[in-house]
């Protein structure tokens, strides 16, 4: 990164203290920051304690102006340091991370039929099945497949050893990392002999706008129509999406979470980590699904649960607390019953 204090300024919307020409060259966190690194401070509570940062350039919130009339580096006050920071630190994953080069891998297969804009990029050992089409300045990495008439959406990014089965489709600027399959199939069979059947998935996975899959996550077609995965949504590492699942928009879904089939999630619904989610639910919009938490009936909107079975978030704390008083109680009963001659 080839800044100065002036630069970060204007990326920030802010307002400079300080010298305009001092160089920022990387970015570092608060207390390791030195002469030549960015940092941001996003607690105006702690900006006495910041006040002694070496940083060169600091990002400040606004109202913290007074706290910082002695810092020897250019400060900026912003009203957001730390989407500022963000969008400087975009800036330094394009010098660190650049984007592959357009062309095709000479290793790379790509079918005849296929479509592969100029600007994209396939990489070594990928694969591009018949009918795939692959979207302006794509990138498919490394050992990558993509299956008979998927379609890979411009800008969009698959890291080395993601698999997009025959027919699902990814929008624009969508981000899938290592490992991540859409459109294995999903889990369905029936036993009308003593023996499971499998029931053929036929259906598709669709995966709309910027939405990021995080590594070994496993999306599964539906079987007859469509798996959705709205746009703005982030799902993280190794969680799993069954056949006919509908996930709304900017729902975030956070690691080895479950969601079982034809469940729907409104939009905004968080999901955390080890959770599970049965199926044929429906989850209202702006839900949030605590941690380790098992639903097993529909939630409305705006609702917030925890505990084995979904209870209401401060029903389920109550719970908790209640069961570390157990033993206490049952002494205090055993008492009271001994006393009573019971």
């Amino acid at each position: 990164m080839k800044l100065t204090a002036a630069d970060i300024a204007k990326l920030a919307e802010g307002d400079l203290k300080g010298d305009g020409a001092t160089p920022v060259l990387s970015a570092a966190p608060l207390d390791k920051a030195g002469v030549s690194d960015l940092a941001f401070l996003a607690d105006p509570a702690m900006a006495a304690a910041a006040s002694a940062s070496k940083a060169g350039c600091l990002l400040a919130p606004r109202g913290t102006e007074e706290a910082f009339k002695d810092f020897k580096g250019a400060v900026v006050f912003t009203k957001n340091p730390k989407y500022a920071f963000m969008l400087a630190l975009r800036l330094v994953e394009k010098e660190m991370r650049p984007q592959p080069r357009p062309g095709t891998h000479p290793s790379a297969i790509v079918a005849p039929s296929a479509k592969v804009e100029p600007s994209a990029h396939v990489g070594p050992c990928a694969v591009v099945e018949d009918g795939a089409v692959i979207g302006y300045g794509a990138v498919i990495g490394a050992q990558c497949y993509v299956g008979r008439g998927a379609k890979v959406g411009r800008a969009t990014r698959l890291y080395p050893g993601v698999k997009i089965m025959d027919g699902c489709e990814l929008g624009v600027e969508c981000i899938l990392h290592a490992g991540a399959v859409i459109g294995s199939d999903g889990y369905g069979y029936i036993s009308p002999r003593g023996t499971h059947e499998k029931i053929p998935q036929l259906g598709k996975v669709i995966v709309e706008d910027k939405v990021e899959i995080g590594a070994n996550t496993a999306i599964d077609r539906a079987a007859l129509e469509t798996t959705l995965i709205g746009a703005g949504t982030k799902i993280d590492n190794l969680v799993h999406i069954a056949h006919n699942v509908k996930v709304g928009k900017n729902c975030l879904i956070m690691a080895q979470a479950i969601i079982a089939g034809s469940t729907v999630l409104g939009d905004n619904v968080i999901i955390a980590g080890q959770a599970v989610i049965s199926d044929h639910l429906t989850i209202g919009d702006n839900s949030v699904v605590m941690g380790k938490t098992g639903v097993m009936a529909n939630l409305p909107p705006n609702q917030i649960v925890f505990g084995h079975t979904a209870r209401p978030r401060i029903t389920a704390m109550k719970i908790e607390a209640l069961l570390g008083k157990l033993p206490e109680m049952h002494r205090t009963l055993s008492k009271i019953k001994k006393h009573l001659g019971m």
